[in-house]
Formats: structure tokens, C-alpha cells, sequence
């Protein structure tokens, strides 16, 4: 795991401080749909309905309400559907791929398909985004004529696993193509998909989708910027063994619940990642098999599904 240098985490905890100032978030519900929205949330899911509440739960706690959220299944067979509808807002709308395609390329391609807004972010059906998330991305973009942002994102080990790894860090000359960005903390503008194609199939390219999409985008000349804010909270599915059989969902409600009720949940967080970050304890998490030889296409996808419950 990389650690955060002692800078980068006063940095973090000083930037912390200003959310225990503010008000609690609260979900708001929109009996209408949004005609032009700013904002296209594309969350693609299969099968684990108990996270993707939460996930839904905390787009709509947002402090930018002009977004629409399109839920894309990839062949959803459980009631995932019915959590969409169960929030009574005119802004979800589900879409269920007719069959399941095994990543998030194919459902991310159809909701880039369906999108309308000017600008995309992604959420994983099993992360929780600070209402903050969406503002920062927007204001970054804005303010530096930027094709993508990313925010800064709280990669969360099972307990007990010392693992807080945190992403979206750029280097001070700018982003160099070499960090994998995860697609929770990430907002671009739609027409980049023109210019450098969609997501593609994991089975095609030996890199990981995401981080495929984000280096043509870079070899493109696409400008990036950080917010420099840790606004996204992901529970890496690849580190929670056969999570897709099990589908717990404690993990989710017990931040949904922290961040709606207590105010100084983001300078607590931060303090706790600093204090692993300093003492380096022994990080424990599932070891991911090597590829047989160098740039085997799909192969960690293939190891992802095999650890999350998915493949024998």
C-alpha cells in the first residue's frame, strides 16, 4: 500500500475540518424529472440490491441537485428495480442490460448512451459518496476547463485489514497517465467519448477498464484536474472475498449513517487514516494471482470475479 507522505495528510485533515461547519446532509426527493441536467450519474450494477440503496442514498443527499441518475443493471435477476423505485424519484431511471456482460464496461456504455448532460460521474453500486462529491467535481471542471476530474477516494480494506489506501493524488506537474483513477471519484465531460471511444470489454484489453479509459484519454491530450478533496468512500469489492454471494451491506450503512448524523465524521475519518498512514501497521488483504505472461488480456478482471464470488 502507498502512504501518504506527512504533508499530504496535514493537508487532509486542515481540509477535513470545514465539513464539521456545515449543516447535515439530508436526501432530497424530486417529484419531477430534470429537463437538462448538469449532471449524468451513471451506476452500473448486477445483483446486490442491499448496497446499491445507499449508493442511490447518497446522490440524492447531494449539495448539487441537478443530476439525473441512471441505475444500468447488467442483467439484473434480484429486486434491484424495485430499490430504484422504492425512492420515489423522478430523477432515477433504470435500465437493465438484456443479459449479464461480467464489468462495468458494457452498463457504463449504455448509460453514456442515455446520458444527457453535459457532464458524467460514475458510482459504484457499493460506494457512498459525500454530498459534497458532485459540487467539487463540477466547480474544478469549471473553473480549469478540465475534460476529467477526479476526486480524492478512500479505497476501505475490510476491518481489521490496516488497508486505507487513498487515490487521486497527481503529481505536481499534472496527471501522467500512470495512476489508475477509480470511476467512483470520476466526472467528465460526455463529448470525450467521441474522441476517444467508450469502455471497452475487459476480455479485449490486459489493462483494467477504467484505467484503459483514463490513459487513452491522456494519450488523447485530454486535460486533468484533482479537486483535491476526499469526497468518495469505495469498499473495494476485490478485497472482500465471495461479497457477491454474501452481499452484506453493513459496511455502507454504518457510513451512510456517520456522515448523515455526525458532524465531525470527515475529521474523525481523517484522523484515522493518518494515524495508519504513520504507523504502517501490517496490512492484510487477498493476494490477486499473477498473469501467466505480461499483458494477458482480461486477466485481472477475470481474478476480480473469481474472488468476488462470480466465477468458480
Amino acid at each position: 500500500m502507498e502512504y501518504l507522505t506527512s504533508s499530504q495528510l496535514r493537508r487532509l485533515l486542515s481540509r477535513s475540518v470545514k465539513y464539521g461547519l456545515r449543516a447535515l446532509p439530508r436526501v432530497r426527493i424530486a417529484s419531477q424529472p430534470v429537463v437538462s441536467p448538469r449532471v449524468s450519474v451513471i451506476i452500473p450494477t448486477y445483483n446486490w440490491s442491499s448496497v446499491l440503496r445507499f449508493a442511490i442514498r447518497s446522490v440524492l443527499w447531494q449539495t448539487e441537485q441537478d443530476f439525473e441518475i441512471l441505475v444500468m443493471g447488467d442483467g439484473c435477476t434480484d429486486d434491484s428495480e424495485s430499490v430504484c423505485l422504492s425512492f420515489g424519484d423522478a430523477r432515477i431511471r433504470w435500465h437493465n442490460l438484456p443479459e449479464n456482460s461480467g464489468n462495468q464496461s458494457a452498463p457504463n456504455n449504455a448509460g453514456l448512451a442515455l446520458a444527457r448532460a453535459e457532464h458524467v460521474a460514475y458510482l459504484g453500486h457499493d460506494d457512498v459518496w459525500h454530498p459534497d462529491h458532485v459540487n467539487t467535481l463540477l466547480a474544478a471542471v469549471t473553473r480549469t476547463g478540465a475534460d476529467f476530474a477526479s476526486s480524492f477516494v478512500e479505497m476501505i480494506g475490510p476491518e481489521h485489514s490496516n488497508y486505507r489506501l487513498i487515490t487521486g493524488y497527481f503529481p505536481e506537474s499534472g496527471y501522467d497517465g500512470k495512476q489508475g483513477m477509480s470511476p467512483s471519484g470520476l466526472m467528465h465531460r460526455r463529448d470525450v467519448i467521441s474522441r476517444i471511444g467508450g469502455w471497452k470489454d475487459y476480455r479485449t484489453i490486459w489493462r483494467n477498464p477504467d484505467v484503459d479509459l483514463e490513459y487513452r484519454a491522456f494519450e488523447a491530450g485530454l486535460k486533468f484536474v484533482s479537486t483535491r478533496e476526499l469526497t468518495v468512500f469505495k469498499f473495494n469489492s476485490t478485497l472482500r472475498k465471495n461479497c457477491y454471494r454474501e452481499r452484506p451491506c453493513h459496511e455502507q450503512a454504518a457510513y451512510t449513517a456517520h456522515i448523515e448524523r455526525r458532524r465531525w465524521f470527515m475529521l474523525r475519518e481523517a484522523m484515522r487514516i493518518a494515524r495508519l498512514h504513520i504507523s504502517k501497521p501490517p496490512v492484510r488483504v487477498l493476494d490477486i494471482a499473477p498473469p501467466p505472461a505480461p499483458d494477458t488480456l482480461g486477466w485481472n478482471v477475470a481474478q476480480y470475479r473469481k474472488v468476488r464470488g462470480l466465477d468458480q
